[in-house]
């Protein structure tokens, strides 16, 4: 069984209480997900929400919105 994932709508994102980081040598996603959700593992939400999935697409100085409440991002499963 797989589960799929749908993206927010636009005034679905203005709800999310997100913080902004700007992207810096040496960040990755488990090392932001360590210090804002406790738990490495859950990287895959910063891409997810950023609608870039690869460390790749981000550039020195890109924002990069890091969302808050990640029972909220559990919403968007199916």
């Amino acid at each position: 069984f797989t589960s799929s994932m749908r993206y927010p709508r636009v005034d679905e994102i203005a709800q999310f209480n997100a913080v902004d980081h700007i992207w810096k040598r040496g960040d990755k996603f488990y090392k932001l997900a360590h210090e804002h959700y406790g738990d490495s593992k859950l990287w895959w939400i910063i891409p997810w929400f950023n609608k870039k999935p690869f460390i790749a697409d981000y550039k020195f100085g890109d924002v990069v919105h890091i969302p808050l409440s990640i029972s909220k991002i559990y919403e968007y499963f199916d």
